[in-house]
């Protein structure tokens, strides 16, 4: 029987190395931040913008101010124009009234007429002549009403283009509706700006994302609102900590960027962990991994 030497000690080794490289690699990801593009919603001329690339900005803070003087002068003509209306408003209640007080005596005047004609004492065109006038009263009241309902139109018609004026001149000046860090500054003072276009965009540094893939048997080490250590390669000591925020309902194959095309064709669910950056020290696209319980 021949004798192969050194093939019984290897077989250990490769053992050994087997259950020295321990289970599954820790799931990895890179950082990403919420980014929000800040784009005016009216176009105009770009008096100011508050903020350089780089700095921090509070929710709420004015970004970008926009040129609003001819909003401004629209509003008063407008302005101008309701306080008109109202005035007619009131001199057609004011018509009204006194045709109502009118058709009032005509009819008691009518009544008595009527009573005095029966007697003898009044005649026949007496009692026509009151009632044509007490017809002219109550048309003047119809018409008073009418007068009265085409002013309330035109009173809300401009309530509208009043409310239409003070939207727009809020929006010339263009708030931040989150705080972040301004990453791009794309417009200047001066600039004639559309509707829509980009001027500012920002992003919340101070709480990044990781998002990981997870097999179908590792969901059940997560959970929504659970704490897990997050490792960051540039941050060698300490593991942050990370909370689940998000687990995905439906899965997914892997993303094109895995390694292999056996990876790429698994089926995956995507999970998502919120890391607090107060200091700044954490960056969008580092790489991190995530120690599962």
């Amino acid at each position: 029987m021949r004798r192969v030497p050194g093939l019984f000690w290897l077989i250990p080794v490769l053992a050994l190395g087997a259950c020295g490289r321990g289970g599954p690699p820790a799931p990895a990801g890179t950082f990403e931040a919420t980014v929000v593009d800040i784009a005016p919603v009216q176009g105009g001329r770009v008096l100011a913008v508050t903020r350089q690339e780089g700095e921090r900005v509070a929710a709420g803070d004015t970004l970008l101010v926009l040129d609003g003087e001819l909003i401004a002068l629209q509003r008063a003509q407008a302005a101008a124009n309701h306080a008109t209306l109202r005035a007619q408003r009131l001199v057609a209640d004011a018509e009204l009234v006194k045709a109502r007080r009118q058709l009032s005596l005509l009819e008691k005047t009518l009544t008595r007429t009527l009573t005095l004609r029966e007697q003898g004492t009044a005649t026949g065109q007496q009692v026509d002549d009151i009632t044509a006038q007490r017809d002219v009263a109550r048309a003047a009241i119809d018409a008073a009403r009418g007068r009265q309902a085409a002013l309330d139109a035109e009173i809300t018609q401009l309530d509208s283009a009043l409310a239409v004026f003070d939207r727009q001149l809020r929006d010339s000046a263009v708030l931040s509706p989150m705080a972040g860090t301004v990453l791009t500054r794309t417009v200047e003072p001066g600039e004639v700006v559309p509707a829509g276009r980009t001027a500012l965009r920002l992003a919340d540094l101070a709480h990044l994302e990781l998002r990981i893939y997870l097999e179908a048997g590792d969901l059940s080490r997560v959970k929504p609102g659970q704490e897990l250590p997050v490792r960051v390669d540039a941050l060698p000591g300490s593991p942050l900590t990370g909370t689940v925020a998000w687990i995905a309902d439906e899965a997914e194959f892997t993303p094109k960027n895995a390694q292999t095309r056996h990876a790429r064709a698994q089926l995956v669910y995507a999970v998502k962990l919120r890391v607090a950056n107060p200091d700044g020290r954490l960056h969008v696209g580092m790489p991190a991994e995530v120690d599962l319980p």
